[in-house]
């Protein structure tokens, strides 16, 4: 595993990422992506790709800001 890997986690699709946060696709591009669910589009119409890292650490933020409400 390289230094990359270590600090972003394996790449995720939308749905793993709406399994990992425990809600559903619309919740993630509606809900989420506004508020700040990090995340990288490659293209303007591209696939979404989420890092399990960020991802996690995006929610553990939230629960401390009191926003834990997804």
């Amino acid at each position: 595993m390289n230094h990359e890997e270590e600090i972003l986690g394996e790449a995720i699709d939308i749905r793993q990422a709406a399994k990992l946060i425990g809600c559903s696709l619309w919740q993630v591009r509606q809900k989420l992506l506004p508020r700040g669910l990090p995340h990288v589009r490659f293209s303007r119409n591209g696939k979404i790709t989420f890092y399990r890292c960020q991802v996690v650490n995006w929610i553990l933020e939230q629960q401390k800001k009191g926003a834990a409400r997804l």
